[in-house]
């Protein structure tokens, strides 16, 4: 077997023990180089034989019955604190199991056996209890924070016979929104010098989101409430996957800043976007709205995850993708109107009972729990009120509202929202095809429907952040992906993305309020 050394930035030595056995330390490597961190102990941490029974032979003789310990229930998580080296600092593994042991039997010398954890994530910084530590504040970076910061104040100045280069910073003043319950989102500079040498001098500088929870939040809390909602407002925002690339936890008790080690921790290419790439930069989306969006990204989870990752999710199958933002749509409507009926409740009581009146007795039952739910509004009804909702904001997007030519009106965001319902019951219920969509044409209508339902419903979670719709307008108009989206539209769905329109598009019929879904 072929031995590869790993890097020593991923790879590093050390000495590693239980937190109530501290007296007892094991030499091993914890290595960060894969999405899982692994800790590699030269010997075991814990046995791996476990007693499950007692008793006494025939002959009097007592013995045990022994079982792997690490399998079933006794192979809980445990929390291993260690000393690490080059560089130096204490860590703790969080959630660690064992992933798997060596011995060697019959050997010259007894072998204790190698023990291999695979931690659900390692904190470096002062030692922690584990997953019920608690923090009260968190900095975080995420890819393209900077393109969407677009922050001023560094330059560069250079004589004409280069005989001089300077290279100035000016710290931007510090941006900050105030929250409910005494928090605050800070938006915050980190500035990395480089040290001057022969070959030359600089410096480095990023930007990162600051927030604190005076009442503090475990690891998992601040993933949940802080990282995942930024992430996907800013993956919405800028346009292209902004996974989170640092966390940095502070915990007042040790008064020092924890790094976080996260499986979904992501390396910074450190790719800068250009300025016209970013589709709401911080001149639009401000960090007033990021404050709001932290107030209300919990209500409306999961829907940003399954809208944001169709950004990144190119290679699973197109129907997969459209058949979840259809389900996106329908839960993105309860969430924001989750008290929404369409009839009274004496409506209703009144409506099941004469249904089950006017049916045989063995139907009875069938036909009340049928009717379970027709006081809840129907699909494209729930489709309507996102169309609406975004109709100002980012108009064409569901179809178009022109006048033939015999100045009739033609209503083809409804025809964008029987569609998209009938993609859905095709999905859900295998409804028959349409026959006005072959095969062989049927994918690039659900491209078009794929992407078109996406910028609805991203449109409808951005407005949740309290961005102006006359704002998101204007930036959408001139946004090089949607124009192109729209002129492609026109041509694999031309029944519905008519021509473009001279002046901007007015309200489309009302529709009836029919019941069937």
């Amino acid at each position: 077997m072929t031995y590869v050394a790993q890097d020593e930035k991923t790879r590093r030595s050390g000495r590693f023990w239980l937190p109530d056995a501290p007296e007892k330390t094991v030499g091993g490597w914890l290595d960060l180089s894969s999405r899982w961190p692994l800790l590699i102990l030269a010997d075991p941490l814990t046995p791996s034989m476990r007693e499950v029974s007692r008793s006494i032979s025939a002959d009097g003789t007592p013995f045990s019955t022994m079982v792997p310990t690490d399998d079933g229930q006794a192979s809980d998580s445990l929390v291993i604190h260690g000393m690490i080296r080059n560089p130096s600092g204490r860590v703790t593994l969080v959630g660690a199991v064992t992933a798997g042991r060596s011995e060697i039997i019959g050997g010259v010398v007894r072998d204790p056996g190698e023990q291999r954890f695979r931690a659900e994530y390692v904190l470096v910084g002062p030692h922690q209890v584990g997953a019920d530590a608690t923090f009260t504040m968190a900095r975080i970076r995420v890819k393209h924070l900077d393109s969407w910061a677009n922050l001023p104040g560094i330059a560069m100045e250079l004589a004409e016979d280069w005989s001089q280069i300077t290279a100035r910073y000016e710290k931007h003043e510090q941006a900050s929104a105030v929250m409910a319950g005494g928090r605050e989102l800070v938006l915050d500079e980190v500035v990395n010098l480089q040290e001057p040498t022969v070959l030359g001098a600089g410096f480095k500088r990023s930007v990162e989101l600051r927030l604190n929870e005076p009442a503090g939040l475990t690891v998992d809390e601040w993933w949940r409430r802080f990282v995942t909602p930024m992430t996907e407002l800013l993956t919405m925002a800028i346009g292209v996957p902004c996974p989170p690339v640092d966390l940095k936890l502070f915990r007042d008790e040790n008064k020092e800043w924890v790094d976080v080690q996260h499986p979904q921790l992501r390396e910074d290419s450190g790719d800068l976007l250009h300025a016209y790439q970013v589709f709401l930069a911080r001149d639009r989306l401000t960090l007033d709205h990021l404050a709001r969006w932290l107030e209300v990204a919990a209500d409306l989870s999961p829907i940003p995850a399954l809208v944001t990752e169709t950004i990144s999710a190119h290679e699973r199958p197109l129907p997969s993708q459209l058949l979840e933002m259809t389900i996106a749509a329908e839960g993105l409507h309860r969430r924001l109107q989750p008290k929404a009926q369409v009839m009274t409740r004496g409506q209703k009581d009144r409506a099941r009972k004469q249904a089950k009146e006017a049916v045989s007795e063995e139907l009875k039952e069938r036909v009340s729990e049928a009717l379970m739910h027709i006081d809840a509004p129907s699909y494209i009804e729930r489709l309507r009120y996102l169309t609406n909702l975004t109709r100002e904001a980012i108009p064409q997007a569901a179809g178009l509202m022109v006048a033939s030519q015999e100045e009739q009106k033609l209503d083809t965001t409804k025809g964008w929202e029987d569609r998209i319902k009938a993609v859905r019951n095709g999905f859900a219920h295998q409804a028959p095809r349409r026959d006005d969509a072959p095969d062989d044409k049927e994918w690039q209508e659900q491209v078009i429907l794929l992407r078109t339902l996406y910028w609805v419903l991203a449109a409808a979670l951005l407005l949740q952040t309290g961005v102006e719709p006359a704002k998101l307008r204007e930036r959408i108009e001139n946004y090089e992906p949607y124009r192109a989206l729209l002129r492609q539209a026109r041509q694999w769905l031309p029944a519905i993305y008519v021509v473009q329109p001279t002046c901007p598009p007015t309200e489309h019929l009302a529709a009836s309020s029919t019941l069937e879904d």
